[in-house]
C-alpha cells in the first residue's frame, strides 16, 4: 500500500506555510525600505526649516542653542533644548531671554 499522492491536507498545510513564510519576507522588505526612506528623507532634510524649506541657522540664546529660520522667522530646538528649557532652576529668566529674542527677531 504506497501513498504517491500526499492527502489535500498535507497541501493544505504546505500552501499555508510557503504563504506565511512569503508574508514575513514581504513585511520584512516593507519594513526595511520603510526605514531607508526615512533615513533619505532625514537626510535630505537635515538643517532645513519644517515651514518653508530654508536653511536653518544655529543661534545661542543664553545657553540654549536654538535653530532659527532666516526666511519665515521660525524658531526650533532640539531635545536638549527643550529638556534644558523644562528643567531649568530658573525657567523665567530663561523664557524670558527667548521672549525677547523673539521680539527683537520679529522687528523689521
Amino acid at each position: 500500500m504506497t501513498t504517491d499522492k500526499p492527502s489535500t491536507l498535507e497541501e493544505e498545510y504546505f500552501v499555508r506555510e510557503d504563504a506565511e513564510r512569503i508574508r514575513k519576507l514581504h513585511y520584512d522588505e516593507l519594513r526595511r525600505m520603510a526605514q531607508s526612506e526615512r533615513e533619505a528623507l532625514r537626510a535630505l532634510h537635515k538643517g532645513r526649516c519644517a515651514e518653508c524649506g530654508a536653511q536653518l541657522v544655529p543661534e545661542l540664546v543664553g545657553e540654549v542653542k536654538i535653530q532659527h529660520c532666516p526666511n519665515c522667522g521660525g524658531t526650533f530646538l532640539d531635545k536638549r533644548a527643550w529638556q534644558y528649557l523644562q528643567s531649568h532652576a530658573e525657567p523665567h529668566s530663561v523664557m524670558n531671554a527667548i521672549l525677547n529674542w523673539f521680539k527683537s527677531a520679529n522687528k523689521p
